[in-house]
C-alpha cells in the first residue's frame, strides 16, 4: 500500500530531479554534438575557396579549366550567388552591429556617448588594442 509520504510522480522534488536530469542531459547532448559531430562534417577552408574563386574571376577560371559553356554558366552562377549570399551576411552584421550602438548610447549619459563614439572611431584608444 501507498503512503502518502511515499514519493509519486506528481511530487514536485521528483519532477524537479527529472527535470535537472533532463537539462544536463541535453547540455552533454549538444556539447558532444557540437564538438564531434559538426567538426567533423565541416569542410575546411570553404570560405577561402569560394573567396578565393571569386577574386580569381570568371573568365580566368574559364580559361585555366577550359570550361564548356554549361559548365561555364554553372560555375557564374555558384560565384554569384555566393557573393549575394556573402553581402546579406555583410548587411544582417551590420544592422545588428547599428542596433546594439544605439542600445549602448540610450542608456549614456551626453558625455559618456561622446567619449564612446570617440573610443569606437579610434581603436587605439580601446584597452588591449594592438597598436598600443
Amino acid at each position: 500500500m501507498l503512503r502518502h509520504n511515499d514519493a509519486g510522480w506528481s511530487n514536485p522534488k521528483v519532477l524537479a530531479v527529472l527535470a535537472v536530469i533532463f537539462l544536463c542531459g541535453a547540455a552533454l547532448g549538444s556539447a558532444v554534438t557540437s564538438r564531434f559531430l559538426h567538426a567533423r562534417m565541416e569542410v575546411p577552408d570553404r570560405k577561402t575557396t569560394m573567396e578565393s574563386a571569386q577574386k580569381l574571376g570568371v573568365q580566368h577560371l574559364r580559361t585555366e579549366l577550359n570550361l564548356t559553356p554549361e559548365q561555364n554558366e554553372t560555375v557564374m552562377k555558384v560565384l554569384d550567388d555566393y557573393g549575394k549570399y556573402y553581402q546579406n551576411i555583410e548587411d544582417e552584421r551590420e544592422d545588428v552591429a547599428e542596433h546594439g550602438k544605439q542600445r549602448i548610447l540610450s542608456v549614456l549619459d551626453a558625455n559618456q556617448q561622446k567619449r564612446f563614439l570617440e573610443l569606437l572611431k579610434d581603436p587605439a584608444l580601446l584597452p588591449n588594442s594592438p597598436l598600443q
